[in-house]
């Protein structure tokens, strides 16, 4: 059979097609050029040069088209997306922030814990506001009290790795089982497996009541059609992604008609009669649970016990035909396959294509035009010799155009990355650090080589053009001897040393010119800011943000700086935006007496600069934040100290101290007081010392006194911890008349298993505004701190607002207009609009105390592990115990809010 093979011609893009280009290249010449020019033939030199400026132009056009995966990988293979983009795990997903998420986090952290149940306190008192109790569906075949506490310790420890500003999570409460039987006859199929039916109820039943979360991978999730911004809502998690609509609230009621369905829809059931639920060994027409329990459905004893029949073609299966040990659950207790969940997204596949790579036109030419490898020997006639050089000097201009073209797409990954470039011909510095042992490269005969601060245009040499030493300006520079060098070799040596020459007036000359400094800084402002708007920041935000912020004093390179900074720590900030800190593992940040303050001031504030040029990689290293720092401080505090440059204005006013003339001995000691604290500011607290007023409270104790209007008696319970008042304010809000007045004749009031006493007395009728009227009864109560000298109230101001931000008010930078108006606009932005902070600025004397006592109540939060959570064990009482640094804290605080003036506002 014959077969007819055709070449199909298919049309080139016009940037690929010589024919196109050639033709565009005429027509502009005829329209330009007048009557200079008229021979448009081949044979026209004229022509032959267009002709391989236009091949060169095609080839460009090639490489312009290959995909970015290949445009961004380096000659190791490896594709350069550092810094380039985030990966969607981490750039669309946030710390927990609503209950799911939480849910979804504390499920996938804590291996034992099947499934968790979420009550907030955000009821009529704002103390209570955003305080979070945690129920834990603990693998039931864990039975052990004393590894049920761990786990709940354990969690405790981990949702604090994750608490959001102004929200606090009491210890979590394990949900105690409520063990109940069913009744009944099951109908089953002739031959079906009991065990397998038996094993099948319960894991059905238990699933209907609260189910065992299971997680799911990528792919699946992809398969089933959900969309990305679907998959990464949330937290990140480990072992896989959990669905919202997975997340259902526990059971607490349960009917008969809500079991008979799922009986039902267990293999090889037929039919299902007479149903009978029973608890506490009675039989009860509903099976309930409280908060704090999990109804629990126990098959296997059912039908030990005889209550549950299973009837197998009109016979009773009989008990004895199962063994008790042949039945296991392992079905349900089984863990989910592990959901390996590294990055879910596969990067593309690429090729490196060695892009920068430039072959000259003067190669192509025919060898009567002796400008390539075949040039005109240096010996021939000199008028031959000048008209090779006029040509290969003309062409050398469309050589270094083209070739410079060749690097800025080879360098896209550079121009687009969120790191400021330090070399605009990174091909060249390569080439100059190749030739250099590790000594050489540490002691570098040139300072600072091929370095400018962000480029945004990148070029590259035509060393390897043919012939090109004599058109480069000064090439001789290096043509001398000590020796007996024979011409050539001399002539070798010095062509050499002329390319490792990064000052060499043809490549320094080309970084000078290549694009001027307002230009270049314009250029790279425009690319930060599409990267900025490319994750869903609004530059023009931005630019208000960090007006006034310096790090060199040129308005748009600081802007550079610092939008770059905030694009490479952007992943982290967006991740834990309204995270807080971690208290219970911040590190220790007891104030010291630095003697070498002035010698370490000095070294830090030269790190930055380098033979005048701004050391950005440097500073990269410096700022990058870590998830370690996310653990000392609240996303807030730093974003705050990234965008408003605080350790600059730290360092500046430290300068000024250092420099300024003391004229008495007790001038430079108050001078070295006030370096002190600015230092302890910088280096410690990130610029500003930020504090949620929860966790104060949090660390107090109270007493509660209860009334009731309709009698003569009142109740109080006294020096109890503030997970304490959070369970009673629950009860005294969530329990009814009858079941209150049962519990208070009981003479405690009891939640979770926890039965807190009360006391009792005479009372009269209670009118005052400081009593909290019940919800669901006609008590009302009256919370008062304990703790203390008696004077801080619940309800004192410090406690109205759920965050304190305070800073020096000695420094002039931090007290002008446009700093407060900066600092308005980011708390605005920047804070959830639940959380109410009040900015200060404390005077020298005020940090006296304020620093000690917020020192050692910051370091009396912490611990060791989990095994000290209520066993902290330090040397210094202050730090050792939170209710006694808590309230040295809260009178500093109170004072300074007492004693505020038009400074604070």
């Amino acid at each position: 059979m014959d077969t007819n093979n055709q070449i199909t011609k298919t049309q080139l893009p016009p940037h690929q097609d010589f024919n196109f280009l050639k033709d565009e290249a005429i027509d502009y010449i005829q329209n330009h050029i007048g009557t200079e020019w008229t021979n448009f033939n081949p044979s026209d030199p004229g022509m032959t040069i267009l002709d391989q400026v236009c091949y060169a132009l095609t080839e460009l056009g090639y490489c312009i088209d290959f995909s970015i995966p290949d445009i961004l990988t380096d000659s190791t293979g490896k594709m350069e997306i550092e810094n380039q983009f985030y990966l969607p795990y981490k750039i669309l997903t946030t710390s927990p922030y609503t209950i799911d998420d939480y849910k979804k986090y504390i499920i996938d952290g804590i291996e034992e814990v099947y499934n968790a149940e979420i009550v907030t306190y955000n009821d009529n008192l704002p103390p209570f506001s955003r305080v979070y109790q945690v129920y834990l569906y603990i693998n039931p075949d864990i039975t052990d009290s004393i590894q049920r506490d761990t786990i709940c310790k354990s969690s405790f420890y981990y949702l604090n790795q994750s608490r959001n500003i102004g929200e606090l999570f009491n210890m979590p409460i394990a949900l105690q089982p409520q063990n109940c039987l069913i009744g009944g006859k099951i109908e089953i199929e002739k031959d079906a497996d009991e065990q397998a039916i038996l094993l099948e109820l319960q894991d059905k039943i238990r699933t209907y009541i609260f189910p065992k979360i299971t997680q799911v991978n990528y792919d699946a999730l992809k398969e089933d059609g959900y969309n990305a911004a679907e998959i990464y809502d949330g937290p990140y998690l480990k072992n896989g992604w959990i669905l919202s609509e997975s997340i259902v609230d526990k059971k607490d009621t349960l009917k008969t008609i809500d079991l008979i369905p799922v009986i039902e829809s267990v293999a090889g059931i037929i039919s299902v009669s007479g149903i009978q639920l029973y608890q506490n060994n009675n039989h009860v027409q509903a099976l309930q649970s409280t908060i704090s329990q999990i109804i629990a459905i126990d098959i296997l004893a059912s039908y030990g016990e005889k209550k549950l029949l299973l009837i197998s073609n009109g016979k009773e299966v009989q008990t004895d035909g199962l063994s008790p040990l042949q039945i296991n659950l392992s079905k349900y207790q089984e863990t989910a396959i592990s959901l390996n969940n590294k990055p879910a997204t596969k990067l593309p596949k690429s090729s490196f294509r060695d892009i920068n790579s430039y072959y000259s036109i003067q190669n192509t030419f025919p060898q009567q035009y002796g400008i390539g490898d075949d040039k005109i020997e240096d010996d021939s006639d000199p008028i031959q010799v000048a008209q090779s050089r006029q040509l290969k000097g003309y062409l050398t201009l469309f050589d270094q155009v083209l070739a410079n073209q060749f690097s800025q797409l080879a360098n896209v990954s550079k121009l687009f990355s969120f790191t400021n470039s330090v070399c605009g011909s990174p091909s060249d510095k390569d080439a100059f650090y190749a030739l250099k042992d590790k000594y050489e490269k540490k002691h570098l005969e040139y300072p600072v080589p091929y370095k400018m601060f962000s480029p945004s245009y990148f070029y590259q040499s035509l060393y390897n053009v043919p012939h090109i030493k004599p058109l480069l300006k000064n090439n001789n520079v290096f043509e001398y001897t000590y020796g007996d060098e024979t011409k050539k070799e001399l002539k070798e040596k010095s062509w050499l040393e002329y390319q490792q020459d990064p000052y060499n007036a043809y490549i320094f000359g080309m970084m000078k010119i290549m694009e001027e400094e307002d230009v270049n800084f314009e250029r790279r402002n425009t690319i930060l800011d599409h990267l900025l708007a490319r994750h869903g920041e609004s530059p023009k935000v931005i630019d208000a943000i960090i007006a006034g912020t310096i790090y060199t004093g040129n308005k748009k390179k600081d802007q550079i700086i610092l939008k770059s900074l905030y694009l490479q720590n952007l992943d982290l900030l967006t991740y834990n935006r309204i995270k807080a800190c971690n208290f219970l593992t911040a590190s220790k940040i007891t104030p010291t007496h630095n003697l070498n303050i002035k010698n370490d001031h000095y070294d830090y504030i030269n790190e930055n600069t380098s033979d005048f040029i701004f050391k950005s990689e440097h500073l990269n290293k410096k700022e990058k934040l870590s998830k370690t720092d996310f653990s000392n401080f609240s996303g807030f505090e730093l974003k705050l100290n990234l965008l408003f440059g605080l350790k600059n204005i730290y360092n500046n006013f430290i300068t000024a101290q250092f420099e300024a003339s003391q004229h008495s001995i007790e001038d430079q000691l108050n001078a070295n007081k006030t370096i002190q604290k600015v230092y302890w500011f910088k280096e410690k607290r990130k610029g500003s010392i930020f504090i949620e007023t929860s966790i104060l409270l949090n660390q107090l104790k109270y007493n509660i006194e209860i009334v009731k209007q309709s009698d003569s008696l009142n109740y109080t319970i006294q020096n109890i911890d503030f997970q304490s008042l959070t369970n009673i304010n629950y009860i005294l809000n969530s329990l009814n008349k009858t079941v209150l007045d049962t519990q208070f004749q009981n003479g405690y009031l009891e939640f979770a298993s926890e039965k807190y006493l009360i006391a009792s007395g005479d009372s009269q009728t209670v009118t005052t505004p400081d009593y909290t009227k019940s919800k669901l009864s006609d008590y009302a109560f009256r919370i008062t701190v304990s703790s203390g000298n008696g004077i801080t109230t619940i309800n004192d101001e410090l406690f109205k607002k759920n965050a304190i931000l305070l800073f020096p008010d000695f420094i002039p930078e931090l007290q002008t207009p446009e700093f407060k108006k900066r600092l308005k606009l980011f708390l605005s932005i920047c804070l959830p609009t639940n959380i109410k902070c009040e900015c200060l600025f404390v005077t020298t004397q005020e940090l006296e105390t304020l620093i000690p006592n917020y020192s050692n109540w910051h370091d009396s939060l912490r611990f060791k592990n989990t095994q000290d959570l209520f066993n902290k064990q330090e040397n210094d009482l202050e730090t050792a115990n939170p209710e006694i640094s808590s309230v040295n804290l809260t009178n500093s605080l109170t004072s300074i809010l007492e004693t505020k003036n038009g400074r604070n506002k």
